[in-house]
């Protein structure tokens, strides 16, 4: 296995602009494009990485392994040219939770493969510290492979705005290309669009105003919908970053009727309950074609009625 920790080389842009130029200009709103697992499930693998990490005869089974558990398989580029290697398992508890439970093993290179699937049968535990993944799959996108590595780079040479005992990892495809460059933040599980060095500190440490940050959000990953995603973004306008740290779940009732349920330590359990709808669908051209080649169906999600049950 050839060790590589240089950025992957992506192709130069066709005619026409970039999915996340697209994106920014048609003002695509990310909210519900988080994806929905049980877990993820992450692995320092040395670069180059294929476009799809499940066409390595040797991941194969791994991704297949994760799927069939409900998490994400992603890929980290080695902090190191040598020493142990990181195998990651991040699960959401199943009767919902604030943030995903973590396992963790360090293991020599030739042992990744075995140890990927034997961390699966560990069970998970809170723990502390924070692990950030940003997207630098260029093989996979170029918007990533660009920006998402310029992203990572800068904040791998100076992490400390970003505070203790936090990880910053360049990771496979995450989804969401075309709002890159993309990070995910664990243990909380959320998905971030348009990133940059500064909003990540701030996602971070949640502090601050969030009224800049809320367009930004893709939705957490352990809800089990779009529409949950949705609803939670629209209770986080009111709550604000506390609600990171409260056990939540949420489900969809019918008639585009969804709810979030939240164990609030001062309220006691509340229940936030609205309409989740699909306003209307932007269309999106592939990565580097014209407007008018625009293929891609986007929906744009609206939440309506926004109520608070006790």
């Amino acid at each position: 296995m050839t060790m590589s920790t240089a950025p992957e080389s992506p192709a130069p842009f066709e005619a026409g602009q970039p999915c996340s130029t697209w994106a920014r200009e048609l003002g695509l709103d990310p909210i519900g494009t988080a994806g929905c697992y049980r877990g993820y499930l992450l692995v320092e693998w040395a670069l180059p990485w294929p476009r799809d990490l499940g066409e390595d005869e040797v991941l194969a089974p791994v991704v297949e392994s994760a799927r069939s558990h409900g998490m994400r398989f992603q890929a980290l580029v080695p902090t190191s040219e040598s020493g142990p290697r990181h195998v990651v398992a991040y699960r959401w508890p199943a009767s919902g939770g604030a943030r995903f439970w973590r396992t963790e093993l360090a293991v020599e290179p030739g042992e990744l493969a075995a140890a990927c699937l034997a961390v699966l049968d560990v069970p998970a535990a809170e723990s502390g510290g924070t692990d950030v993944l940003v997207c630098t799959h260029g093989r996979r996108d170029r918007c990533c492979g660009s920006l998402g590595t310029a992203l990572a780079q800068e904040l791998l040479g100076d992490a400390r705005p970003l505070g203790q005992d936090v990880r910053v990892w360049r990771t496979s495809h995450t989804g969401g290309h075309r709002f890159a460059p993309t990070a995910v933040v664990l243990p909380q599980g959320t998905a971030w669009a348009f990133c940059d060095a500064a909003t990540l500190a701030r996602i971070v440490r949640g502090d601050g105003l969030m009224d800049d940050l809320l367009p930004r959000y893709r939705g957490c990953a352990g809800l089990v919908s779009p529409a949950v995603q949705a609803l939670e973004r629209a209770v986080l306008a009111v709550v604000g970053w506390p609600l990171f740290e409260m056990a939540r779940q949420g489900s969809e009732l019918g008639d585009d009727r969804t709810e979030l349920v939240v164990e609030d330590p001062t309220a006691g359990r509340v229940v936030w309950e609205a309409v989740v709808r699909v306003a209307g669908t932007i269309q999106l051209p592939g990565c580097g074609l014209a407007r008018e080649a625009a293929t891609k169906p986007e929906p744009q999600l609206v939440v309506e009625g926004l109520r608070l049950r006790r």
